[in-house]
């Protein structure tokens, strides 16, 4: 298997991972972090009022990227391989790409997201698609054992 295959799916990983750090510490980190972050109104609100809606929120945010995580490094051999990895890997690569490529015509429509953090938001998130999608490549090629 090619190194640099390998490198860009520990990469989507890391990214995922780096997503799930930023979730759990905006909840340690308040409505600042919360509102840095662009979570909705109603979300930063409920982090200043002290409700649920926002731990909630970024704890199952944060679980999902875990997830996503996982699924690169299983895809990379670094972990046993977990269900549907080929379908989940395509799902998570469709959606990061998608959140990379939606940002221009959103931006034309709200210019509210022409700011610096959507745009690194979205690169990083497109990055983390190329390797998602190549994380199905060295899945599809690689023979699905029980033994890794």
């Amino acid at each position: 298997m090619k190194r640099w295959l390998i490198l860009w799916v520990y990469l989507a990983g890391a990214i995922a991972l780096a997503g799930v750090a930023i979730h759990l510490g905006a909840i340690l980190g308040g409505p600042a972090w919360y509102a840095y972050f662009g979570a909705p109104p109603v979300v930063v609100e409920s982090a200043r009022s002290g409700t649920l809606l926002a731990p909630i929120s970024a704890a199952s945010i944060a679980g999902a990227m875990a997830i996503c995580a996982a699924y690169a490094f299983s895809a990379a051999g670094s972990i046993q391989p977990l269900p549907l990895l080929r379908l989940v890997l395509a799902i998570i690569a469709t959606i990061c790409l998608l959140r990379a490529l939606i940002l221009a015509p959103l931006a034309i429509l709200h210019p509210e997201l022409r700011n610096t953090f959507e745009v690194v938001a979205a690169m990083v998130w497109g990055l983390a698609g190329v390797g998602f999608a190549l994380g199905l490549a060295v899945a599809t090629r690689r023979p699905v054992t029980g033994n890794r």
